[in-house]
């Protein structure tokens, strides 16, 4: 497969062709306002013949479909009887990193510990290493400990002096390094960061072991890749997880063109089941790739390339994010950012000459502008058609957020992390700018079609956590009493379109991802509840049993 291209060798063969199902006894909530709830679904060859309440019906149309399609009397039809279970379309995570989040899963985490613990499961940790070798590690963050300062790399010498250590910060967009790793990239005293970037410095002017933005590179580019740990292993064990979770596509939001060609390969060899949609970082740009423009529905619907992910600023957290006015807890600070205009307008003028989508990743208010000016000036007046992505889209003025609508541009938010960024950004961005954050209903209001994913490895993938934290806009320990800026909450139906039918908008899919409609793909979730009437304070805890892919089950609970 030249260039990472899959699907076009015709070595794929859909394992659903011939194939004929019905399901019984669901609860279906299909998100199709036509039919909003059945319960019996019939399939054939992984599409949806038949959405009613009749079983027997749903067998008629499944022969009737398989003998327009020329098979000689459809064969055997399976029927799954899902015994009164509620059932919604399969979800879709909008904003993910599969590879990285498996990675993750192998990794050490200090996730939710105190520095001290951190460090104390870094010696643990390399005490079973040998010298020389490499620790990586994912998950502080210093806005949990006492007087939320940055960790230094002191603390990592005395917990590994002979390996070097990097520890991701929560959001990836910081490290923590220690001495010989810092050494081992060439950082010192005279080291000047990176355009985007920043190396924190103690009082003495030596590196203090954070490096923020694309200052992480540095080290970045001396560390053995993924821990080890092989690609398409690594894809793997994250799509068990998205599938335990309901998930049955995932977009993909940065993928390397070597992982591209990697997983092109495994799914025309039929192995992987989620179907994921990529797209490509687009620095260094790769013509070979992406010439050709959007390639879609591969692989029987399975493997999708939609388009190019762009960095623009980093993130609140890691004081990375652009801000116009300087962080309220740093002040004069306007965080990073990685283009000037003419820069951007050129990454983004090949995207649109080529029919890609492009997805900037943007977080302040100055990274959302800049990318709301440019996209619209490269689009004109065909920008809605586009449907172009603003990934996270934290900080949106109403001037900013009227803009975008205008447009039509697509935030692209992940509303799990606000359990998170409720208890920081008031800290970043101070009372006055935190009406602009976060501020969903203003966007859905305007007219934004919001698509939501979790951005793992940031945030667990599990959606239902999305879907609790945007309409709660709490904590698992339901803080803060009556919700974070409660009036930018989303409904339940809301959230779920936002994890279903909106996504699949977005990514030109409407007709085959996101309902459960004839013709569309049979892919959905079989839960232990009822999304849309199951109480708020409850619906962090609602559990996928089986997921179905193509109609096919790709993951059973135990307990289904």
């Amino acid at each position: 497969m030249p260039d990472g291209s899959a699907g076009a060798a015709g070595g794929y063969r859909d394992p659903e062709t011939g194939k004929g199902r019905v399901f019984r006894g669901g609860r279906f909530r299909t998100m199709d306002p036509r039919l909003p709830e059945a319960t019996a679904l019939g399939v054939w060859e992984g599409r949806i013949a038949y959405v009613g309440h009749d079983p027997a019906e749903a067998e008629v149309r499944v022969r009737a479909v398989a003998r327009g399609a020329g098979a000689a009397g459809a064969g055997a039809v399976e029927t799954e009887d899902l015994r009164g279970r509620h059932a919604v379309p399969g979800l879709i995570d909008s904003h993910s990193h599969l590879i990285v989040e498996g990675v993750r899963l192998r990794q050490l985490d200090v996730w939710g510990r105190s520095r001290e613990e951190a460090a104390e499961l870094v010696r643990a940790k390399a005490a079973g290493l040998p010298p020389g070798a490499w620790l990586h590690g994912r998950g502080w963050d210093q806005n949990l400990w006492p007087g939320r300062e940055w960790p230094r790399r002191e603390e990592l010498d005395r917990a590994a002096p002979d390996n070097p250590v990097v520890i991701d910060r929560v959001d990836k967009h910081s490290v923590w390094a220690n001495s010989l790793a810092l050494r081992l990239a060439g950082i010192g005293h005279d080291t000047p960061p990176p355009p985007g970037g920043e190396i924190l410095r103690d009082d003495g002017g030596a590196p203090s072991g954070v490096l923020v933005g694309r200052a992480q590179q540095l080290v970045f580019s001396v560390m053995p890749p993924w821990d080890g740990l092989d690609p398409l292993e690594a894809f793997l064990a994250a799509e068990r997880e998205m599938l335990s979770c309901g998930l049955t596509t995932v977009v993909d939001c940065g993928t390397r063109k070597r992982d591209f060609g990697i997983l092109g390969s495994a799914y025309e060899a039929g192995i992987p089941r989620v179907r994921f949609r990529a797209y490509v970082q687009a620095e260094p740009w790769e013509e070979g790739l992406l010439g050709g423009g959007p390639r879609r529905g591969l692989c029987g619907g399975r493997f999708s390339l939609d388009g190019v992910k762009l960095f623009s600023d980093g993130s609140l957290g890691s004081q990375s994010a652009w801000l116009s006015e300087g962080y309220a807890d740093r002040p004069g600070h306007l965080g990073g950012h990685n283009y000037e205009d003419g820069a951007l307008e050129e990454v983004l003028a090949k995207v649109r000459d080529r029919g890609l989508q492009a997805a900037i990743h943007v977080i302040g208010d100055a990274a959302s502008a800049q990318a709301v000016r440019v996209m619209g000036k490269v689009l004109g007046a065909g920008s809605r058609a586009r449907r172009w992505r603003l990934e996270h889209f934290q900080l949106a003025p109403p001037w900013l957020a009227r803009e975008a609508a205008r447009l039509g541009l697509v935030p692209s938010i992940q509303s799990v992390g606000l359990m998170t960024d409720l208890h920081m950004a008031g800290l970043r961005l101070g009372e006055g700018r935190l009406g602009d954050a976060y501020a969903w209903r203003r966007l859905l209001d305007l007219g934004c079609v919001l698509i939501n994913g979790s951005d793992a490895p940031i945030e667990s993938p599990n959606p239902f956590l999305g879907i609790y934290a945007a309409c709660a806009r709490r904590d698992l320990q339901w803080r803060p009493e009556g919700g974070f800026q409660p009036g930018d909450a989303l409904t339940a139906a809301e959230a779920l379109a936002s994890y279903t039918v909106w996504p699949a908008w977005a990514a030109f899919a409407e007709g085959e991802l996101g309902r459960l409609s004839a013709g569309c793909r049979c892919d959905f979730a079989v839960l232990d509840r009822d999304p849309l009437s199951t109480p708020l304070r409850e619906l962090h805890g609602t559990r996928a049993l089986l997921t179905v892919i193509g109609g096919s089950p790709a993951w059973a609970s135990p307990d289904f």
